[in-house]
């Protein structure tokens, strides 16, 4: 077989026992239009899928750094597609060479360059060749004329006469100091003019980069590809725990291990035939084996054809103007059967997208999401003007029998509906961008979106008018009526839901208020009607990443997800969450999957799982891919995933593959138990506010002594309205939240509180002590509904904490009403919280005409105020509030104005200095909501935020 750019995997027999494998950590999706045979019979497409398995689980721990041999391996490999085969750091003289393994006479050498970007092609310029034959000593042989010189696939190689010349060695270097980066380098001799010399020879190269990729060529004997002990192993593994389920195993047994006693007669044999026999039966039997579970008592299973998004990230894999088209809602009959049926459900929708569906409890009716594909979309500049998307090339909920009839639509508009779920009172919970810029999520929000192209709200970290990065967060939806209800006032985006078995919504997170971007999209569970949000694990939790697509494991308090990457789509290693066992770390839990490590915070994996369903802690339905992810901004295979029956011993088996999409997201077609339907609290029509009970404010306060807090400060906040990255900037890091201060409320000598707040606002709590200061500060939200109250019963207490039953103090009247704070607190604003302090007080000294020299150079009666503030001092504000930033948490007792330097010089006294106490609320105000300049992402917002505070008037005390 030729190995060329058409194969992931290139399988070459050298002997009849030694076979040659070459592996390619990333390859673009357009290099891999197809990486499968031209099978004549299923068997066919199995045991190659079996061997594909092999190859993957036989690769080196993908956490162990690249070494510069590996990434050199690229530029030799064969495989030319216009990017870089190899990738060097930025230095002086960088170099690449290749063995060749004996002096050759040397007919010509090939370069080919990078062809995906003019100016990365410009960078080899100064590019030289050297020969050496003893890898020590070099001669210069060619100096490159700072002409530009192409590659594939227009095929404008640099091509260098070798005159004959002898050489073992072979070095390409740059003269300067730059990166280097080349696509393939071939070396022909004179002996055969048609044969590269250079093709899978041990390359090396001067350093790695973050762009170097693990590139592996390896021979081993073939019995380590064929590895029958390991498949038996795993066999009796699986028989073991089926016959705990009542299930006659003997026969079986006896087979496998029969199977295993063969092989290692012959393991370390020329037997090439007779071992590659042995595998097919273990496997065979170990599939034969694995679809007898009894488990397994469907006939059919729903599924989707999909190509994903041409912008791999985890937030953009939803919105329909990244969307590729192909594929459909598709039922795959009599699964398990040598000749599987598949029907398309949706043969008769335009060419479109297909996302997610889910099965109704009696197993009668499908929901999904579709969008229509519209050719060159994706190239909008200004996809923040709705008028430029057609309205159908939006996510929208869309609902049919399952045999494909009454199909309807459910939602429309300029907003991605997407990742409907039933709930078990009928309704259907979803993610929207309808969102939107509200502050205050009620009754009216989410239908004030219909017929209307309202302003979506976006992430503050990414984005532009070309790559709008729209918040999508949890709504529900009555399908008979059409009615919709916001049911998360979240100001950041939420993912992948499902019902739980006890009825809640489980779903992920993304909770970046004053820490980190990176780390934080954790589990979380909720009522369905949005009440009673909190964490199920993972708050202080980095890898992974993300914890998505969780499901409840039947007949089991267990959940499995898919740990996943920030920057690519959905994919990673299955996970099994036992939240008994803790919310955060290790110890609850369990990698299914092992081999996969977590995609980008441990490294990229070499393959990796997506869309669990769990038939129980051991058996699951996946989709599973051999193609690695591809990173943020690229456009995955479109044929990576296919439909698997994995167990927790490591077998996985091949039930579905389509060799030109993906398919995904297997459900078994069957009855399902209805979890019980979860009453609702909410009074939609009725009140816009909410209560807050506390317990005890101390549960969970390590070291803070009872009496210490004397008062909470409440902290709204609201969402971006604009979708340019960490634009404006608010405060000290690039991407702070909006905020602004409610006020504050007692706490009584016992710790508790009792307060009302708007409902559907998200906010956060500081415990403050009787300065003012704040003792312990929250880096998530919560929020509570229209008539609810929610209570707690600590602050940062342990979640597996029960209240106790003790009367509290705070509930024994009526609710506090809001103390609100100085001005430039609602909306936060420093020019109008602290800069009437510093006109007070400060601005006689220090301004450029003082006579005091110190002061004059630290002037603050100019806009140069706020930073000459937030950098003053030892700790300088910018040096906590970036320390506890990265640190994802606060300490009890350290939080910012407590620990300010600057306040502490004032404390001690400051020349003539002498604050009032408003003077002081507003500097410490100020501080511990992290020192922003801006609460508030626009003037627009300041307005809104103005509004509400009028119309909540009523809550705070005049």
């Amino acid at each position: 077989m030729r190995i060329g750019a058409q194969n992931f995997f290139s399988v070459v027999l050298l002997s009849p026992a030694v076979i040659l494998i070459c592996f390619a950590q990333e390859i673009p999706a357009q290099s891999i239009p197809e990486r499968f045979a031209a099978f004549e019979t299923r068997e066919e497409l199995i045991q190659s899928d079996w061997l594909r398995q092999e190859r993957i689980l036989s690769l080196p721990d993908a956490r162990i750094p690249v070494t510069c041999a590996e990434d050199a391996a690229g530029g030799c490999d064969g495989i030319k597609e216009g990017r870089y085969g190899f990738h060097t750091e930025s230095e002086i003289n960088p170099w690449w060479q290749v063995d060749l393994g004996e002096s050759q006479a040397i007919d010509r050498i090939v370069i080919y360059n990078r062809c995906d970007r003019d100016e990365l092609a410009k960078k080899a310029k100064t590019l030289c060749i050297l020969f050496s034959e003893d890898g020590q000593h070099w001669n210069e042989f060619y100096k490159h004329n700072r002409s530009v010189f192409g590659g594939a696939p227009n095929s404008d190689p640099l091509n260098v006469p070798g005159k004959g010349q002898q050489t073992r060695y072979v070095r390409v270097a740059l003269r300067e100091e730059q990166y280097f980066h080349l696509d393939e380098v071939e070396v022909y001799g004179q002996k055969d003019r048609d044969f590269n010399l250079a093709l899978f020879k041990p390359a090396n190269q001067s350093s790695i980069s973050g762009n170097s990729k693990r590139k592996i060529r390896f021979e081993k004997d073939l019995a380590a590809y064929y590895p029958v002990d390991r498949v038996t192993d795993r066999g009796i593994q699986l028989l073991r725990s089926l016959q705990a389920m009542g299930m006659d195993t003997t026969s079986s047994e006896r087979e496998l291990k029969t199977l295993k006693a063969a092989y290692l007669k012959i393991k370390d044999s020329n037997d090439a035939v007779r071992i590659q026999t042995l595998y097919h039966q273990a496997r065979g039997l170990v599939r034969e084996i694995a679809f007898s579970n009894p488990l397994l008592d469907f006939d059919s299973i729903l599924f989707v054809k999909r190509i994903p998004g041409t912008y791999s990230h985890m937030s953009d894999q939803y919105y329909g103007w990244w969307s590729r088209p192909g594929g459909g809602i598709y039922i795959l009959k009599g699964w398990k059967d040598e000749n599987p049926q598949t029907i398309c459900l949706t043969d008769s929708m335009a060419e479109g997208s297909f996302l997610r569906p889910d099965l109704s409890f009696d197993g009668r009716k499908i929901v999904f999401a579709y969008c229509r594909y519209y050719p060159g979309l994706r190239e909008c500049e200004d996809k923040v003007n709705k008028e430029n998307i057609p309205e159908d090339a939006f996510y929208h909920l869309y609902e049919m029998n399952i045999d494909g009839s009454g199909l309807r639509q459910l939602t429309s508009g300029d907003y991605d509906d997407f990742d409907a779920r039933y709930l078990p009172n009928g309704e259907i919970v979803f993610l929207s961008t309808r969102r939107g810029q509200f502050i205050q999520c009620d009754a009216d929000t989410a239908m004030s979106t219909v017929g209307k192209a309202l302003g979506n709200s976006y992430v503050r970290c990414g984005g532009g008018n070309w790559r709008p990065v729209a918040i999508y967060a949890l709504h529900t939806l009555n399908p008979d009526t059409g009615i919709m209800h916001a049911i998360s006032p979240f100001e950041n985006f939420e993912w992948t839901p499902s019902v739980a078995a006890d009825g809640r919504i489980l779903y992920a997170r993304w909770d970046y208020v004053d820490r980190d971007n990176m780390p934080y999209m954790s589990l979380w569970s909720t009522n369905p009607d949005g009440t009673q949000p909190r964490i199920v694990y993972g708050n202080f939790t980095h890898a992974p990443h993300a914890m998505f697509e969780a499901r409840s494991i039947p007949n089991s308090s267990k959940i499995v997800f898919t740990g996943t990457a920030h920057h690519s789509i959905l994919g990673g290693c299955l996970t099994l969450l036992d939240p008994d066992r803790g919310v955060d770390g290790e110890d609850p839990i369990t990698r299914l999957t092992p081999e996969v490590c977590y995609p980008e915070i441990e490294a990229w994996p070499y393959s990796y799982y997506a869309n669990p369903y769990p038939l129980s802690e051991t058996f699951y339905l996946t989709a599973w891919s051999d193609i690695p992810l591809v990173r943020e901004g690229g456009a995955n295979p479109p044929n990576a995933l296919g439909l698997y029956l994995y167990d927790a011993f490591g077998n996985l088996e091949l039930i579905y593959r389509d060799m030109d999409i993906s398919s995904m997201y297997p459900i078994p077609i069957k009855i399902r138990q209805t979890p019980p339907v979860i009453a609702s609290n909410v009074n939609w029509n009725t009140t816009r506010d909410a209560d807050f009970l506390l317990q005890n404010v101390y549960e969970g306060l390590k070291d803070i002594s009872k009496g210490t807090v004397k008062r909470l400060r409440i902290v709204g906040v609201p969402p971006k309205t604009q979708p340019h990255m960490n634009t404006p900037r608010l405060g000290i890091t690039r991407d702070d939240p909006g905020k602004f201060v409610l006020g504050t409320v007692p706490v009584e000598e016992d710790g508790s509180a009792y307060f009302r707040v708007p409902a559907g606002v998200g906010v956060f709590f500081q415990a403050l002590d009787k300065d003012g200061y704040a003792v312990q500060t929250m880096r998530t939200l919560t929020y509570a509904q229209a008539g609810q109250t929610l209570s707690c019963i600590g602050c940062h207490e342990s979640r597996s904490t029960a209240p106790g039953n003790q009367q509290v103090q705070a509930a024994m009247r009526a609710p506090s009403k809001i103390t609100a704070g100085p001005s430039g607190t609602w909306p936060l604003r420093y020019s109008d919280l602290v800069q009437p302090v510093l006109d007070r007080h400060c601005i006689q000294c220090h301004n450029p005409q003082s006579e005091h020299k110190e002061a004059a150079s630290i002037p603050l009666n100019t806009d140069e105020s706020y930073d000459m503030l937030v950098n003053a001092g030892n700790p300088s504000l910018k040096d906590h509030v970036l320390s506890r930033y990265y640190e994802g948490r606060s300490t009890a007792g350290a939080c910012v104005a407590r620990s300010s330097a600057l306040l502490a010089m004032l404390r001690n006294g400051h020349h003539d200095v002498q604050l009032t106490p408003t003077d002081w609320e507003r500097l410490t105000t100020w501080m511990d909501v992290y020192a922003q300049r801006l609460g508030s992402f626009s003037d627009e917002q300041e307005e809104t935020l103005l509004a509400l505070r009028n119309r909540t008037g009523h809550l705070l005390e005049h």
